[in-house]
């Protein structure tokens, strides 16, 4: 034993030799804790779990570190069906102390089997399910649900508690018996199942166990009564007497009775299991409509967050291919700069790669280094592709062809903003091709921005002359 203080081992003195603190009551606790251990530990060999659960939850009460409490109400737990309180007292004790602990391999046991912890938790929602049709007053298909649980864990207490109070309430007392002895077969001192065992015992006219052999003489002391397992048999003691007229005609009433009770107990019988039976396989196919159901809406659920993710991955993918996309301005810009830097190639070049990105995209969707670039390029062609730009418009102005004029000049005016020629020229062009309100328009602006060029005598002259 151990300073609850220190944790310095203590002696027979009723204070700490490392501490000093006193140690009176902590040492009457531990020996009452450990008491009640070994008090569940020994109703628990002879099977009386109930009773080992109280002791070992007594002993928890006094000393909740106690890890072989812990991890024997853990087995009585799980040899009662609770698998769940079962692991929940292994986790526990497993982190009070996690070396050389029985709780590690307990834990290992069951969850490398993972069929069992599948199995152990479709037992709990059947239960649950069966339970909750008991409730409702559903005891054949209540009954039904139960059936299924003990196939699946035998062990369960609870279940065959509840399946034999189900049997009581229909009146069939013998199957209630035979559910009780596996109860008592698991848990010899299951209070429950002894209130129901007195119950059905009142009701069957069996002695309690408490009577030696089993064995209770009626008020016909003629006959006697032997229990052997869950059979009952009814043994004569005296000699039979022959048989006389009286006899054949009770016989024969007897034979009578039993044709009534025949056709009006066993055929409604039949008929009401058959009934059962229909329900229950209606009941079945209720459960299975109803996953089907719940496994359509949530593929229903998974296809519609897959279409809503791809329209989204398209849209984004549409950004990226398409016109003025991230793909092809990057592609653009990279031809640019190798036309750029290829001595083969002169600045018009560079310039045609350049317009095909557009402006849009280097405004607002373009990265800073994208944009570093491509302004450096266009500054340094800026000059030598305006000029080109303007002597080729200026070429097709003399030559009477405004359209093309009008692309080239336009694109030299882009290029070079302070050439007041390619302003003037590029709105005689819009003029010779008929589009009066944009060569207006033009001249405006080269009167506003040139007010000191020598062609803006020309351009108030043009202005006039449209005017009229």
């Amino acid at each position: 034993m151990i300073c609850f203080r220190c944790g310095a081992p203590l002696s027979e003195s009723d204070f700490c030799n490392a501490c000093g603190v006193d140690v009176r009551r902590y040492k009457k606790i531990v020996y009452a804790a450990n008491s009640c251990y070994n008090d569940g530990l020994e109703r628990a060999c002879v099977r009386d779990l109930s009773g080992a659960e109280h002791s070992l939850k007594q002993c928890l009460k006094l000393n909740k570190n106690h890890i072989e409490a812990r991890n024997l109400l853990g087995l009585v737990y799980f040899e009662t069906g609770e698998t769940a309180a079962a692991l929940t007292q292994w986790v526990i004790s497993k982190n009070i102390s996690g070396t050389n602990n029985l709780a590690d391999e307990y834990i290992d046991r069951f969850q490398s089997n993972q069929s069992r912890v599948e199995t152990m938790s479709t037992t709990l929602k059947k239960f649950n399910k069966g339970l909750e049709l008991a409730q409702g007053g559903s005891f054949d298909l209540s009954i039904i649900q139960l059936r299924k649980v003990l196939s699946m864990n035998p062990k369960y207490v609870q279940a065959h508690n509840l399946l034999a109070l189900l049997y009581f309430e229909r009146g069939d007392f013998e199957k209630a018996r035979r559910e009780i002895d596996r109860t008592l077969d698991i848990d010899r001192g299951n209070i429950t199942a002894l209130r129901y065992l007195n119950e059905v015992n009142a009701h069957l006219g069996i002695p309690d166990d408490k009577n030696s052999k089993g064995i209770r003489i009626f008020d016909n002391p003629s006959a006697q009564v032997i229990r052997s397992g869950n059979e009952t048999l009814i043994q004569p003691l005296n000699d039979r007497e022959p048989l006389g007229l009286g006899a054949f005609i009770q016989i024969g009433l007897g034979v009578l009775i039993g044709l009534a009770i025949t056709y009006f107990l066993v055929v409604p019988a039949k008929e009401r299991a058959a009934q059962e039976a229909a329900n229950a396989e209606l009941y079945a196919y209720g459960e299975t409509i109803d996953e089907k159901n719940a496994t359509i809406s949530e593929l229903e659920s998974r296809v519609s967050a897959l279409e809503q993710n791809n329209i989204t991955l398209s849209d984004s993918l549409a950004q990226y291919e398409g016109s003025n996309g991230a793909v092809d301005a990057n592609n653009y810009l990279i031809s640019a700069a190798m036309a750029y830097i290829d001595p083969n190639q002169d600045a018009t070049q560079v310039s045609e790669y350049l317009e095909l990105i557009g402006d849009d995209y280097v405004e607002t969707s373009s990265s800073y280094e994208f944009k570093e670039l491509y302004t450096y390029l266009l500054n340094d062609i800026g000059d030598s592709v305006a000029q080109n730009y303007y002597d080729t418009g200026l070429s097709y102005f003399n030559n009477g062809d405004y359209t093309l004029a009008i692309s080239y000049l336009s694109k030299a005016y882009m290029y070079n903003a302070n050439n007041d020629n390619a302003l003037y020229y590029l709105a005689m062009s819009y003029y010779e091709s008929g589009d009066i309100s944009t060569a207006t328009d033009k001249l405006n602006t080269l009167i506003e921005s040139f007010p000191t060029s020598s062609l803006v005598d020309k351009a108030r002259q043009r202005l006039d002359e449209m005017s009229y």
